[in-house]
């Protein structure tokens, strides 16, 4: 008989490679999960044959930190996240804390673990049966193809996040297992997107969030394109505690950061290449122009509730709808990001990065990471016309193809995997000697840990050991540098573990060392030193800390609300002396420092410090009146600033009658006199008239005017507010004219 035809690994990987070439050109769809085995359903008896007593941790010794987490956990009243860097073993802590609060608490447990792909799911699975002298037949799934239950007698569900978000709070609720069930949810952060937050209707006994960054971008899902969030735009962060997953399971309990981890030698050492990489001059003109229009464009679409991630969602559903403006907005972000991606001194610098270590060391393994799918392609295609053995590997591939190019990765056929995104999550993929962060965009830290966790300490040809490098490549004086303000590196990994550099690798210059990054995380305004900080400096806080004010022309400052503050002399002071326009600014709750905002030419803001004040302003309110008096009778008495609340006009002084509104781009004035049938209200409005008109001559620059709740016409100039009289028509405020369009006379 003839031997059967084998593929030799040069054939293996040119057919992976043309099979994943192929696939892409096609566009294929990623093939479904596999359906459950039906031996894996849940006997409804299992229930019979649980032990007394749960051991999820057999053959395992604790590391230190998982035992002081188990107990900070229970001490924490049975709730609270873990924030442990990836690849420390967060997996197994879950396990300790089932298996404790199971022996100690409560006997009858169950627990819903939540997970955000099926290949976790599996993995899940596959260390509780390891690890567990539990029955396969007590563990259920949702999820997969599979739609177990607690009502059928599961005490273990692992459940994937979309499936969960839909099933798991109504078998729960149908079971009557609450006030014995502890939910753990792993990758928490991805729960805090508003489609997943229904897994937190689930009622529960008890709580446990696993996570590497559960404070991650705010809640933001992990669709949302973060790069577009690098407008800059300020807005207050929420602390943890205040949001979806820090309220619903419970604040941060244990950390461990990856210096720690590396120290502690739970994971190994390696260290981190920082290279700044320039724009061409095309790419950089081009890169200029984008930047300009986003910016224009930003200002003119964002509102005070409408600003960053906000903005972006606001303008994503108005372009459905026809919005050119919201449209063309989300199209230059994702021009400007595409220019960042596709540079040419990127790539260039991936091929002699690589070229470099395959001339030392043939047998290196190398993971490249990049945000973008098309870009992994195009990355993949051009290493493989370089005669690089390189396999491309993301979620756009069904489960198969993706597994496919970890097994030739990890047996040595493939030298290099380049990866988008998911970064092989949840796929046990085998140490690298390099690692190059290609792009990174998003989430910069968690690459980094999964990254970081699947380099080895390597051996070069002379058999010397080599610490094994991550590279991490940015454009410079983009928006790319950003990154580094989302993550303190040097308390991330070690100040001694990273290196910068700026590299002009188009130019064919080698790497000159900075000795710093491009940008530091902002200090706390606890960190900031005020004792050599001078007016018109830069700010060197967060920018995002502090309450945020504005000055209007008229000199009055209002909160984040629209609403006036107390009269403030100190502030107004500080204000005329350093800055002589109106707009923003912001005043820091603790030390009271005031910085203004301004353009910084990147797209982004820089502070300007102004002063500190020796107490926070104060927003108007009842309990606060400014004046004594609360019936102020004539024109030009002063007015309770907390009552200035109702009907808004516009004094538009181009017109004798100067009274009028503007609404949706047209303009009605008050009736002219003569056409004002009821004498009292004919009267009332000539007496308002004649009041702003003697406001006018003081010095009052009046731009609009408010009719309160009680009638009452008043103005707020240089936050104090005056009284005008009585509006002709109550609460509703004045009789219109016909809208004529805005602008004309």
């Amino acid at each position: 008989m003839s031997r059967p035809l084998q593929l030799t690994s040069d054939e293996e990987l040119a057919f992976q490679q043309f099979q994943q070439i192929d696939f892409w050109q096609s566009h294929l769809q990623s093939l479904k999960g596999e359906t459950a085995d039906e031996s894996d359903k849940v006997d409804q008896q299992s229930a019979k044959t649980l032990p007394q007593k749960w051991e999820l941790t057999r053959d395992l010794v604790l590391h230190d930190w998982q035992s002081t987490c188990v107990d900070s956990w229970f001490a924490a009243g049975k709730r609270g996240v873990v924030k442990v860097v990836t690849g420390a073993g967060k997996t197994t802590l879950a396990l300790a804390v089932i298996e404790r609060l199971q022996q100690t608490t409560a006997s009858d447990l169950c627990v819903a673990i939540v997970v955000p792909t099926i290949v976790l799911l599996d993995q899940w699975r596959s260390e509780i049966l390891k690890r567990s002298n539990l029955p396969p037949s007590c563990i259920g799934f949702i999820g997969a193809g599979s739609s177990d239950s607690f009502e059928s007698g599961a005490r273990i569900i692992i459940a994937v996040l979309n499936s969960a978000s839909k099933k798991l709070a109504e078998d729960v609720r149908r079971s009557g297992i609450s006030d014995r069930l502890l939910l753990i949810v792993d990758e928490c952060h991805r729960a805090g997107a508003p489609e997943m937050r229904r897994i937190f209707e689930t009622e529960r006994a008890y709580s446990l969030g696993l996570s590497a960054t559960p404070e991650r971008e705010n809640d933001i899902s992990e669709e949302e394109d973060e790069e577009s969030l690098q407008s800059r735009e300020l807005e207050t962060p929420a602390s943890f505690e205040s949001t979806v997953v820090g309220q619903e399971l419970g604040n941060v309990v244990f950390e461990l950061n990856y210096a720690e981890a590396i120290q502690q030698r739970i994971l190994p050492a390696f260290r981190i290449v920082h290279y700044g990489l320039p724009l061409s001059e095309q790419e950089s003109n081009e890169y200029k122009r984008l930047s300009r229009e986003i910016t224009d464009l930003q200002g003119d679409l964002q509102t005070r509730n409408r600003k960053g991630l906000g903005l972006i969602r606001w303008c994503r559903s108005q372009a459905t709808k026809g919005d050119k403006r919201a449209a063309r907005y989300i199209s230059l972000i994702g021009d400007r990001k595409r220019l960042l991606y596709k540079s040419k001194s990127r790539s260039a610098a991936v091929v002699q990065i690589l070229q470099q270590h395959f001339a030392a060391n043939p047998e290196t393994n190398a993971i490249l990471f990049h945000e973008s799918i098309q870009e992994v392609m195009s990355l993949f295609a051009q290493l493989k016309e370089l005669g690089f053995k390189v396999v491309a590997e993301h979620s756009g591939f069904p489960d198969s193809m993706r597994a496919k190019s970890i097994h030739l990765f990890r047996e040595g056929i493939a030298r290099i995997i380049v990866s988008a995104r998911s970064l092989v999550e949840g796929f046990n993929v085998p140490a690298a000697d390099i690692g190059i962060v290609v792009a990174a965009s998003s989430s910069v830290r968690q690459r980094i840990q999964t990254l970081g966790r699947l380099l080895r300490t390597n051996r070069s040809n002379d058999g010397s050991e080599k610490t094994a490098k991550l590279f991490v490549l940015y454009t410079r004086d983009t928006v790319d540098e950003f990154i580094y303000e989302k993550a303190d590196w040097e308390h991330f990994v070690g100040a001694e573990r990273n290196e910068y550099y700026h590299w002009d690798v188009l130019a064919g210059m080698p790497p000159t060392e900075t000795g710093e990054p491009p940008r530091r995380p902002p200090m706390s305004e606890e960190e900031v030193a005020t004792a050599g900080l001078h007016p018109g400096d830069d700010y060197p806080g967060d920018l995002g800390q502090g309450m945020a004010y504005s000055l209007d022309t008229q000199g009055t400052i209002r909160d984040e609300s629209g609403i006036p503050i107390d009269p403030n002399a100190e502030l107004k002071t500080l204000l005329s002396e350093r800055r002589r326009r109106a707009g923003r600014f912001r005043v820091t709750t603790r030390k009271f420092l005031v910085f203004v905002l301004d353009k910084d030419g990147l797209g982004g803001w820089r502070g300007v410090y102004l002063g500190q004040l020796s107490s926070m302003p104060k927003s108007s309110s009842d309990d606060n009146l400014i004046v004594s008096d609360l019936h102020p009778q004539n024109p030009g008495d002063l007015y309770p600033l907390s009552k200035v609340r109702g009907e808004t006009f516009h004094v538009l002084q181009r017109d004798h009658r100067l009274i009028a509104r503007k609404e949706h781009g047209q303009i009605r004035f008050v009736l002219p006199l003569e056409q004002i049938s009821d004498s009292e209200k004919r009267a009332a409005t000539e007496r308002i008239q004649r009041a702003l008109r003697d406001a006018h001559d003081k010095g009052h620059r009046i731009s609009r005017i408010t009719v309160t709740s009680s009638g009452d016409v008043v103005y707020v100039f240089g936050n104090q507010a005056y009284l005008l009289g009585r509006a002709p028509e109550g609460p509703e405020g004045f009789q219109l004219e016909e809208s004529v369009p805005a602008g004309v006379k």
